[in-house]
C-alpha cells in the first residue's frame, strides 16, 4: 500500500456520522452560518439506522392530542414510566423531547416528507397516527422510505461538507481536556482526515448489535442485513473522557422474531396496527386484534388505555409461550381489505419491510393469506435502554465540546423521533458553543499532533502482514459476549468475560490488507472497547431489575422472581473505564 495521506480540515463543528441524528445537526448548524463538517463511515444516501427507510415518528400532535383529551403532561409521565421512572434515565430530557417534538417532526416537511394531509385519515389534518410506546395513538405514521435521501439533499443544500467512507476513530480534545476536532480513516484510500473544530457532535452507530449474534443466521441476505451496532459511540466517548451511563444494561436474554425481523416491525402492533393477531396451532387467538376508535369516542384516553395494556400484557406473554414450545404466529384473517392496504403501505416505508414485501408480491402471496411464524431465539440480546453517552437536554456530554445526538444519547430512551429531536437540539446547541468558545489558529496543538499520531501508529501496525483477519478477531469477541453474558449474569461469569477480554486484548494483532479492511479493523477494536465497559459496568451494578438479570451466585437463580425489586431507585451507575471507578448521581 502506498504511504498515508492526512488531510487537515478546519470548520466550526464536526458532526461524527450521518444518520438521522447527525444529518439534521448538520443542517441545524449550517443552516445558522456554521462551516459543518459530516463524517459518514458509508454513505449518507442510506446510511444509519433507519437507511433502507422509517415508517413511524412519535410526538405529541396538539391537533388530535388536545381533541381527546390526552395532555402533554400526560404524555410526559407515560414515557417517564420504567427504566427512567427507576432511575435509569434523567426526565429533563425525555420532557423536553414532549415540549418540542411536533414542531421538529413536521420540519421534516420542508424536505419533501408527506407527515399528514391523507386523505382517507378521519384525525385531524389528515394524520395517520398509531399506538407504539404510550397508552394512546402517538407515532406518526409518515412516507419515510426515502428520508435519509432527502435530508441528505438538506445538508448539501445548506451548505455542509460531507465525508462518505470516513470511519472517525478518535475525539480529538485539547490541553484542557476540551473537545477539538475528530480523526477518521477512510475505507477507500490510505487517507486519514483530521478535523479542526471547537465543538464535536458525536452521532455514529450507539447500538452495540455486533456484540451478539443475529436472530436467523441462514439467508440473512434476505431477511436480516449484517448488523451495524459497532459500539464507536461508547469507544469514542471514552476516548474523549466522556462519561457513559448503564451500558450493562445492553445485556439482555431472549429476542423474538419473525423472518429475520426483530419485534419493532414483527409485533401485531406497530407497523401491523390495529389489524393483526396473534393464533397457536389450533387456531386459538393469544393476541387479539385491537380496534381505532374515533376521534369522538366518549372517554377515548380511558378506553383505548384499558385496550392497550391489554394488548400489550398479551404481546409480553408471547416469548414464554415460544420458549415452552407452543408455537405462535401473526395472520390478518380478521382484517379488512382496507387494513390490509394500509398494513402494505406502511411496512413499503419501515425499514428492509419493502424487500420482504417484494418477495411476497414475487412469489404470489397475498399478505392476508399467510400466517407468519414466530421465533424464539434463546441467545444474548442486546437492547440498553437509556444506556449510552451521559448528556443533558441539551445533547451537552461531560466534555466541553462534545455533545452527542440520537442512538447515541444515554440517560434517553432511544429511536427515531429521539434522532430527529435531539439531532436538531444538537445543531442548535453546538452552534451556540461556537459562538463563545475560545479560537484556534487553525493549528494542531502538541496534544492534539500526539493524538493523531497515535492513529498514524495504529495503523502502520495493522499494515504489518502477521495477524488475524478482522472477521476473526470480531467473532473472538462476540463468542466471548454470548458465552458469558448471558443469563444468568453472576459475579464469576462476568468475572470470566472481563479476564477473556482482557487476555484477547492483550495478544490482539489484526492485519488489514486494504484500506476497507483498516476501517472495520477500527471498529473490531470500538467493539473491544464496548466489550470490556459492558462486563466492568456490570461487575459494579450487583442488583438487576427490568430485563437485566443479576445474581451473585448461580444457586440463587432459582429464588430469583420471588425477589421483590424495588419500583424505583434512587441512582443510576456510570462507568468512567480510565479510571474505573463508580459514580452515582441521585436523579432529580
Amino acid at each position: 500500500m502506498s504511504n498515508i495521506q492526512i488531510d487537515h480540515i478546519e470548520a466550526d463543528i464536526v458532526v461524527c456520522g450521518g444518520g438521522i441524528a447527525g444529518a439534521l445537526a448538520a443542517i441545524e448548524a449550517a443552516r445558522r452560518g456554521k462551516k459543518v463538517v459530516v463524517l459518514e463511515r458509508a454513505n449518507t444516501y442510506r446510511s444509519g439506522s433507519a437507511g433502507s427507510g422509517i415508517d413511524h415518528l412519535t410526538s405529541y400532535v396538539p391537533p388530535f392530542h388536545e381533541a381527546i383529551g390526552y395532555t402533554k403532561q400526560m404524555m410526559k409521565d407515560e414515557t417517564a414510566e420504567g427504566f427512567i421512572g427507576r432511575g435509569l434515565g434523567n426526565r429533563r430530557i425525555t420532557d423536553h423531547f414532549v415540549d418540542v417534538s411536533y414542531e421538529r417532526i413536521l420540519s421534516l416537511e420542508e424536505f419533501g416528507l408527506k407527515l399528514r394531509g391523507f386523505e382517507d385519515s378521519h384525525l385531524p389534518e389528515g394524520f395517520r397516527m398509531v399506538p407504539q410506546f404510550q397508552n394512546v395513538p402517538t407515532s406518526i405514521n409518515f412516507e419515510g422510505r426515502d428520508l435519509k435521501v432527502k435530508l441528505t439533499d438538506g445538508m448539501r443544500k445548506y451548505g455542509a461538507t460531507i465525508i462518505n467512507h470516513a470511519q472517525v476513530v478518535k475525539v480529538l480534545t485539547d490541553a484542557e481536556g476540551k473537545a477539538s476536532g475528530a480523526v477518521a480513516v477512510s475505507s477507500r484510500e490510505d487517507l486519514v482526515y483530521v478535523v479542526s473544530a471547537p465543538a464535536v457532535i458525536l452521532a455514529v452507530a450507539g447500538g452495540l448489535s455486533k456484540l451478539t449474534f443475529p436472530c436467523n443466521r441462514e439467508d440473512r441476505h434476505l431477511e436480516k442485513p449484517s448488523a451495524s451496532g459497532s459500539g464507536s459511540a461508547v469507544s469514542l466517548a471514552i476516548g474523549a473522557g466522556a462519561q457513559v451511563a448503564n451500558l450493562e444494561f445492553t445485556l439482555s436474554h431472549g429476542e423474538l422474531s419473525y423472518m429475520g425481523f426483530s419485534t419493532r416491525v414483527g409485533s401485531p402492533g406497530s407497523s401491523w396496527w390495529p389489524a393483526a393477531r396473534v393464533v397457536d396451532d389450533d387456531d386459538e387467538v393469544f393476541v387479539k386484534r385491537i380496534y381505532d376508535y374515533p376521534v369522538d369516542e366518549p372517554d377515548y384516553v380511558k378506553k383505548h388505555t384499558i385496550m392497550w395494556k391489554e394488548f400489550m400484557d398479551e404481546f409480553y406473554a408471547m416469548s414464554p409461550a415460544l420458549a415452552h414450545g407452543r408455537q405462535l404466529y401473526m395472520d390478518l384473517e380478521e382484517a379488512t381489505q382496507k387494513e390490509v392496504d394500509y398494513i402494505r403501505w406502511t411496512l413499503g416505508h419501515e425499514g428492509r419491510c419493502w424487500l420482504w414485501l417484494r418477495n411476497l408480491v414475487e412469489a404470489g402471496i397475498d399478505l392476508k393469506d399467510v400466517k407468519i411464524p414466530y421465533r424464539y431465539d434463546d441467545k444474548v440480546s442486546m437492547n440498553g435502554p437509556c444506556s449510552g453517552v451521559v448528556v443533558n437536554e441539551k445533547t451537552e456530554t461531560t466534555v466541553s465540546g462534545l455533545f452527542a445526538a440520537g442512538d447515541t444519547m444515554g440517560l434517553a430512551i432511544g429511536s427515531g423521533p429521539v434522532a430527529v429531536v435531539f439531532g436538531i437540539e444538537a445543531g442548535f446547541q453546538a452552534s451556540n458553543y461556537v459562538e463563545t468558545a475560545r479560537k484556534t489558529d487553525g493549528r494542531v496543538t502538541a496534544a492534539e499532533a500526539a493524538q493523531v499520531e497515535a492513529v498514524i501508529a495504529q495503523l502502520k501496525h495493522f499494515k504489518e502482514p502477521e495477524g488475524d483477519r478482522w472477521q476473526d478477531a470480531e467473532a473472538r469477541i462476540r463468542d466471548i459476549v454470548n458465552t458469558f453474558g448471558g443469563v444468568p449474569l453472576t459475579d464469576a461469569r462476568v468475572r470470566h468475560g472481563r479476564e477473556q477480554l482482557a487476555e484477547l486484548r492483550d495478544h490482539l494483532k489484526i492485519y488489514a490488507r486494504n484500506p476497507h479492511e483498516m476501517a472495520r479493523a477500527f471498529q473490531v477494536l470500538a467493539l473491544l472497547d464496548s466489550a470490556e465497559a459492558i462486563f466492568a459496568a456490570a461487575d459494579y451494578r450487583k442488583e438487576g431489575f427490568g430485563p437485566y438479570k443479576r445474581v451473585h451466585r448461580f444457586a440463587e437463580w432459582k429464588n430469583y422472581d420471588k425477589r421483590v425489586e424495588p419500583e424505583k431507585t434512587a441512582a443510576f451507575a456510570i462507568y468512567y473505564l480510565w479510571e474505573e471507578q463508580r459514580i452515582c448521581y441521585k436523579q432529580n
